[in-house]
């Protein structure tokens, strides 16, 4: 499945649907930062392909804030994940995400 932010809303939601149905063989979801924003997602895990983002103008490293609310997808109460994981696919920002986790909001 794949959600981003420029993506219809129904077909975002047919994707977080498809996604969340055990039954319906797609157990992987590629998304941007939109995951962070109103889906409810039974997610394992995280795993930031980057730390980094374009905000329009610029490539911008992802603040705390931002990268908390993504993480929080993963391991929700009520979900058949109810402890989550999260990491980085880049060994260099495991630092940062390190430093945001710890990071009060």
């Amino acid at each position: 499945c794949v959600i981003y932010g420029s993506l219809p809303p129904q077909t975002r939601s047919d994707q977080a649907r498809l996604f969340n149905d055990p039954d319906s063989g797609y157990d992987v979801l590629v998304a941007s930062d939109a995951i962070g924003m109103g889906l409810n997602l039974s997610i394992r895990r995280i795993i930031f392909n980057s730390m980094f983002k374009s905000n329009g103008e610029n490539i911008v490293q992802l603040d705390h804030s931002a990268v908390k609310q993504i993480s929080g997808r993963a391991g929700r109460r009520n979900s058949p994940y109810p402890i989550g994981e999260v990491t980085v696919r880049d060994p260099a920002d495991l630092e940062h995400l390190q430093k945001c986790m710890k990071t009060e909001i």
